[in-house]
């Protein structure tokens, strides 16, 4: 006793990942590494190895499975299969699919032979499935509603997300749609503005070169016919500036004048040099004539003066005639006539009178012709300047005429100057970029168009953009990456959801695999704990029953508690009407313990049990039946027993003795029969 026969058990149940330190006999960790003896140093670690042989019935395609498991002080562990490092899932997962559990009956560990006699149904339930084979399924099972669960709840970390997605993917959404439509309409305002731009650039240009070169050929024309106005009018004042034809017309008329008047008086002298020449003549006719009577002086006065108007007017035979009747009419002679008698001494006064008034003639034809010269000269210098006068009116009409046309250009071009800083504010405002190509723009867009049209409908582009808004050119590439980000989570939750599909159907599967299997292990399980029952205590009856899962209600206001079921197990030695196992004495739990794990070996024989002083409790009788019994299973597994039984070693194959020295080392002693 006391010489490490029982660490044998715990060592395989440790190499196997059991975590319970009160299975293991400890409380700490570190209590399963060696502490030392005072003639032995401790161990650093601990460590075990566990070597499996493949004998075909396994899923494993390995002849060997070697299983090992170390603990270290400071706490690390370690887990490897074939040396390598894996996790406890994986041992616990291989040693299931080998029909291998830890906490089964493959080890039986001492005073465990009747816990599950004295267990709860839900626990024999547990052990019984392990017991039926259904371990690795449950296994799966389990690794399979743990995943449900995980992906339930990815589903709903994904519905969520998509929750906190989808209000700003669809407000992206609008935005992108609006970011298309937006380009689409800056592609067709840039177009039209292009279009706009470029001919009017196009028409203002064209103006100013047609305005310039107007006005550059205009300012020539009035240059030169300025320079033409003002030789006119240069000439024209020379000839004002000259001595005037009228004024020597006037001093000719007014020397012509006086010759007239000069040959006036002297006809004047004549007349009345040959009318006193008549008068004398007439006188001397009538000088005889005794009828003649003196008239009254105031009839002579009136007579005499018409007879002067007579001869002033040239009228020289009336005034003759008039003069003889006057004469006539006189009764006597006047003093002043009587002493004209002599009409001889007038001939040479009367010839004197006569060259006189031909000298006067001659001046007056030489003074009318110079008079009729200056007039036809003073004619010629009217017409001249009366030439020079249309010719200037002409002239300025015609300087007026250009001066208007460059008025008309110059304003023209403060119009088309007007118009040009109106485009360039209007472009600068609106269409900024094409300024700096704006002749290449005009060179591509040289047919004009409709500008009223394009106005219209650029203004109907801008305001269309600015409902619009701006938007950043960013929201497009969030849009993706949001709109990406939606479709791999909308495409994730399909998966899951498939998933979820697909694992409710493993699970179901699994759940009738089970329920199949359990049934049919369920009954043999019955069947076989009876027969070693009967055998054990030589008569008596054992059965087991299956307790389903029922509903308890609660109080009022209280909600309904599940109580699940599990297995119960009846046991009535013979001679004795007692069906609870706690019931039984000691030796009676032993037997039964014993014909339940026989029982099971039966029906679903382990890889290897382990039995660690199950017969401690059995007498001789009994101990005879349990070695028959393990003897005859014996072909189905194998088995490791830790024993103080005579009887059982009397069955065994190979015998290892356990003694401890001194020292407090294990001292392991074999023996071959």
């Amino acid at each position: 006793n006391g010489s490490g026969k029982s660490n044998i058990a715990d060592a395989l149940r440790w190499v196997m990942g059991e975590q319970s330190l009160k299975l293991l006999r400890s409380k700490k960790s570190e209590d399963v590494i060696f502490s030392g003896t005072p003639k032995k140093p401790r161990s650093g670690f601990a460590e075990v190895h566990m070597t499996l042989e493949n004998d075909g019935h396994s899923d494993i395609d390995l002849p060997e499975v070697l299983i090992s498991r170390r603990l270290y002080r400071d706490g690390q562990s370690e887990y490897e299969i074939n040396k390598k490092q894996v996790r406890l899932t994986d041992v616990v997962m291989l040693l299931a699919q080998c029909g291998i559990g830890q906490r089964t009956y493959s080890v039986i560990g001492q005073g465990m032979v009747d816990a599950v006699l004295v267990s709860t149904p839900a626990e024999r339930k547990e052990f019984f499935d392990e017991a039926a084979g259904l371990r690795p399924f449950q296994l799966k099972r389990h690794a399979s509603v743990v995943k449900l669960e995980g992906t339930e709840e990815n589903i709903k970390q994904a519905d969520m997300l998509l929750r906190e997605i989808e209000p700003r993917l669809a407000s992206l959404e609008k935005q992108a749609k609006r970011l298309e439509q937006r380009e689409a309409l800056e592609t067709e305002l840039k177009s039209i503005e292009h279009q706009y731009f470029g001919s009017t650039w196009n028409q203002i240009s064209a103006g100013f070169i047609k305005a310039s070169d107007i006005v550059i050929k205009v300012k020539r024309e009035l240059e030169s016919k300025t320079q033409e106005a003002e030789k006119i009018e240069s000439e024209f004042h020379t000839l004002e500036k000259a001595e005037s034809a009228s004024e020597q017309q006037k001093k000719a008329r007014s020397a012509l004048d006086a010759l007239r008047d000069e040959r006036s008086i002297v006809r004047e002298k004549q007349i009345r040099l040959e009318s006193k020449i008549e008068i004398a003549s007439q006188v001397a006719k009538v000088s005889n004539d005794t009828t003649w009577s003196p008239l009254p002086l105031s009839k002579i006065i009136e007579e005499i003066e018409s007879i002067f108007t007579l001869l002033q007017n040239k009228n020289f035979s009336s005034a003759a005639t008039q003069c003889t009747s006057l004469i006539a009419k006189l009764q006597c002679p006047a003093p002043e006539i009587r002493e004209i008698k002599k009409i001889s001494s007038f001939d040479a006064e009367l010839k004197q009178i006569a060259e006189s008034i031909l000298h006067i003639g001659e001046k007056i034809t030489e003074a009318e012709k110079a008079l009729s010269a200056l007039n036809a000269k003073e004619d010629a210098g009217r017409k001249e300047l009366f030439a020079l006068q249309h010719k200037i009116s002409s002239k300025r009409n015609e300087v007026q005429a250009t001066e208007r046309i460059l008025s008309d250009a110059s304003v023209e071009m403060a119009r088309l100057e007007s118009r040009k800083q109106g485009f360039f504010n209007e472009l600068r405002q609106f269409a900024p970029g094409l300024e700096q190509d704006l002749d290449s723009i005009a060179k591509k867009n040289l047919i004009q168009g409709n500008d009223d049209e394009s106005r219209i409908r650029m203004n109907k582009l801008r305001s269309q953009l600015e409902w619009i808004g701006g938007i950043e050119p960013e929201t497009i590439t969030e849009y993706h990456e949001t709109k990406k980000r939606f479709e791999e989570l909308h495409t994730q939750t399909q998966d899951l959801k498939e998933a979820v599909i697909s694992l409710e159907n493993i699970i179901a599967e699994l759940d009738k695999t089970i329920k199949e299997r359990a049934d049919v292990a369920f009954k043999q399980l019955d069947h076989e704990f009876g027969v070693f029952f009967k055998k054990l205590f030589n008569g008596g009856d054992a059965r087991i029953l299956k307790l389903e899962d029922v509903e308890k209600e609660g109080e009022e206001g209280e909600e309904i508690e599940m109580v699940e079921g599990g297995i119960e197990i009846q046991a009535t030695p013979p001679g004795k009407r007692l069906k609870s196992v706690n019931l039984l004495s000691g030796g009676e739990r032993a037997l039964t313990s014993i014909a339940l794990i026989c029982a099971i070996m039966a029906v679903n024989p382990s890889p290897f049990v382990v039995l660690d002083e199950v017969d401690a409790a059995l007498d001789e009788a009994n101990s005879r039946k349990f070695a028959d019994i393990i003897d005859s299973l014996a072909n189905k597994t194998q088995f490791v027993v830790v024993t103080h039984n005579r009887a059982t070693m009397n069955k065994a194959n190979e015998l290892y003795g356990i003694t401890m020295g001194d020292d407090g080392v294990s001292q392991l002693l074999s023996v071959k029969l």
